[in-house]
């Protein structure tokens, strides 16, 4: 606690942390547990530059700013990183949550011959691995789908299920939304207590993203999580990657179906150790402060209030949420931002977090905004926009428009390696690996578009740089 000492030893702070005393007396953590509503106070204490931190049944976690300060007489770009970190508890089987899984299959004509053998016995492995009392639901899909297992417990449909996955065949075409929303819809029959999530697995291209998309972000309002995995070196990558970050899945590439399984009970094994879900934040922004985009979490913007939806976490797990702001200020004038972070606990806990305000003040004196930035914000809010970019750079090298990959290649390295110079000793090692990575797809995107080499290159990046949007990956 070296750092709550320092804190304390400024005037300033020991104002701002009695400030936070009296809004947690007034809000503070609110915890309603069904039947009987029961309120409970947490901490919310200033942390660092300018940020607080919460917790609650099953998480913790931090808001904080870039800056404390913001040039007078004229816009400048801050950024809000919030990270939500769900508790480590690895529950006994016996305490587990209980699951219902939706598994969406490629049969389409690309999946013929060793492909769609080895992918079934993936997935037969999967299934035999689940609990009697987990759900499961299996769509498959080609030009066509059809329901091969309604959702029903695993016990009751096991065998039967193993018999009709060994009975598939591949042929015809792609069409991915309407089998990925009949898989949604299939959970939506699950009981709310339960942990939702689609795995949408497939090897070709498909025309329909936005729609797929659409499908996906309209899940989580059902709490329903969507992954998504490539296999081989033809399916779109770029549309995938969009699914599950629409769905706050993964998105994971495998170069051939013998990798399968590894995803698959990857998939199982956060299932069943989820925490927390449906885990949001709400920003109110002052005036002269505004939204420009989040990068982490789905933002739906109304007025002056911004609510980001995180989604579930599983034991350990730690989401990263980064929010770029506008601030507008004359010299003096604070902006203070409004928030609160509310999750759920998979054993029915439901938490808010109110946090005390976080403000920006304008100020004339460039030098002194520049001192007071929290370089370790800065360097996340970089680390997450590149990935943004390389993610730009993979779609449009996929496309066959080389110029314009290695143009945002090349202003990726540019950033990193300025932002790794400014950095905070303990933020450079990951800025660096993060530029490497970006040098390594520049030198295999000069490789012709559909060289084997390029492509594996192209889904390697998208794989790492989606991760990246929403956890720390490097």
């Amino acid at each position: 606690m070296s750092w709550f000492r320092r804190l304390l030893g400024s005037p300033r702070a020991r104002r701002g942390v009695a400030a936070s005393a009296v809004v947690l007396a007034v809000g503070g953590l609110v915890l309603a547990r069904s039947p009987v509503a029961k309120t409970t106070f947490g901490e919310a204490l200033l942390a660092g530059q300018n940020g607080a931190e919460f917790s609650g049944p099953g998480a913790r976690g931090t808001l904080s700013l870039s800056h404390e300060l913001t040039p007078s007489g004229g816009r400048e770009d801050i950024f809000a990183e919030l990270r939500l970190r769900a508790n480590d508890e690895r529950m006994v089987a016996e305490e587990r949550a209980p699951l219902s899984l939706a598994i969406v299959f490629d049969t389409s004509g690309s999946m013929s011959g060793e492909k769609i053998e080895t992918s079934k016995r993936s997935v037969r492995t999967l299934i035999e691995r689940m609990r009697d009392d987990d759900e499961v639901a299996f769509v498959r899909y080609d030009s066509n789908h059809s329901l091969v297992q309604s959702l029903a417990r695993v016990g009751r449909v096991r065998q039967e299920l193993l018999h009709n996955i060994s009975d598939l065949q591949a042929s015809g075409g792609t069409n991915i939304p309407p089998a990925l929303r009949a898989g949604v819809r299939e959970l939506s029959r699950a009981s709310g207590s339960r942990v939702r999530r689609v795995v949408l697995v497939s090897d070709g291209l498909d025309s329909t993203r936005a729609e797929a998309e659409s499908i996906a972000r309209s899940a989580t309002d059902e709490q329903v999580t969507v992954s998504a995995l490539g296999i081989g070196l033809d399916f779109d990558e770029g549309y995938m990657a969009a699914v599950s970050s629409a769905g706050r899945g993964n998105f994971g590439f495998v170069r051939d179906a013998v990798a399968l399984a590894g995803f698959l009970q990857r998939e199982l094994d956060e299932t069943a150790t989820t925490v927390v879900t449906d885990a949001r934040a709400r920003l109110t922004l002052p005036a002269g402060m505004r939204f420009v985009r989040a990068v982490g979490a789905d933002a739906n913007v109304l007025g002056d209030e911004v609510e980001l939806r995180i989604g579930s976490l599983f034991a350990g797990d730690e989401r990263r949420v980064i929010v770029q702001l506008t601030a507008d200020a004359e010299h003096g004038q604070r902006l203070d931002l409004a928030s609160q972070v509310s999750w759920r606990h998979v054993r029915g806990d439901q938490a808010r977090a109110i946090l005390p305000a976080l403000r920006v003040t304008g100020e004339r004196d460039r030098r002194l905004v520049l001192e007071r930035r929290d370089g370790a914000v800065l360097a996340s809010a970089t680390s997450a926009l590149a990935s943004l970019r390389q993610l730009a750079a993979t779609e449009a090298f996929s496309r066959g428009d080389t110029a314009t990959a290695q143009r945002l290649l090349d202003e990726n390295l540019a950033e990193l390696e300025q932002s790794a110079a400014a950095a905070p000793q303990a933020a450079r090692p990951a800025l660096e690996r993060q530029r490497a990575e970006v040098a390594e797809a520049k030198s295999a995107f000069a490789a012709p578009a559909a060289s084997p080499k390029a492509r594996e290159a192209s889904k390697t990046s998208a794989e790492k740089n989606s991760a990246n949007l929403s956890r720390s990956a490097f």
